[in-house]
């Protein structure tokens, strides 16, 4: 499973915390370390990785044993020995659960955190909002721009499972308003024409700049303050949907 071995984040489900960088699991609280097997590991790993998805038993195999031959009995060992580290009986189906003759889903809810050097390596993702580029002439759309961003923000701000950071340096979108800890960021621009507004949001992962999702919206310019707040709710959805769980991740 050669993905694996990029993997730097933490992941928490259920009562545990994995460590894809340290390649530990954890019981939250008490800090105490589950004693695995590199394979149980490696299938814990890809487990939390694809929460919520069918996984069958060919794609297990395969992951789990790169470019060998291996019996699919090899595989029913390897869950039923993660289950019993994990406390869970064939029945519970807090983790894993069993599809007859088509595979394994993980079930557990999984919250995706960022990893740093160091014996405790888990911490909160950080979250940046940069003030939206106004492309319109308009002066009001300037402060509408920033408006919607402090909106983004103090929604944001009631959310847990991340960080929210103030930008390095306020006013429109460049190079030097990033914040350089940030693990993503919001950008985006905004565009009136007459009576139509069109907003453009996107989330960027500012570890390689990937672009992870980007959303349009086209309204009238009625009531600013509702649009702005519509867009800071939505924003605000997407961003815990993508950020904060895993199972809202393309895998």
């Amino acid at each position: 499973m050669d993905s694996r071995l990029g993997d730097r984040r933490c992941y928490e489900f259920g009562e545990f915390r994995l460590d894809a960088n340290r390649r530990v699991i954890e019981e939250l609280g008490t800090h105490h370390r589950l004693l695995l097997p590199p394979r149980i590991f490696d299938a814990a790993l890809y487990f939390v990785r694809h929460p919520g998805l069918l996984l069958s038993k060919e794609r297990l195999l395969a992951e789990l044993w790169p470019g060998m031959v291996v019996e699919e009995n090899s595989l029913s060992q390897v869950i039923s020995l993660l289950r019993r580290a994990l406390g869970e009986s064939r029945r519970d189906n807090r983790y894993i659960v069993t599809v007859p003759r088509r595979g394994y889903r993980f079930v557990a809810s999984v919250v995706r955190m960022a990893a740093r050097g160091g014996e405790h390596s888990c911490e909160d993702l950080t979250v940046e909002v940069l003030s939206l580029d106004n492309r319109s002439t308009l002066h009001d759309d300037e402060r509408l721009a920033i408006g919607i961003a402090e909106s983004i923000r103090h929604r944001l701000a009631r959310l847990s499972g991340f960080r929210l950071l103030v930008p390095a340096a306020p006013g429109r979108l460049h190079e030097g308003a990033r914040h350089p800890d940030a693990h993503f960021r919001i950008e985006g621009s905004l565009q009136r024409t007459g009576q139509r507004l069109r907003i453009i949001a996107r989330l960027i992962d500012s570890s390689d700049d990937t672009l992870v999702w980007s959303r349009l919206f086209d309204h009238t310019v009625d009531d600013l303050f509702d649009i702005e707040d519509m867009v800071a709710r939505r924003v605000a959805h997407l961003v815990r949907n993508r950020v904060v769980r895993t199972s809202h991740l393309s895998a």
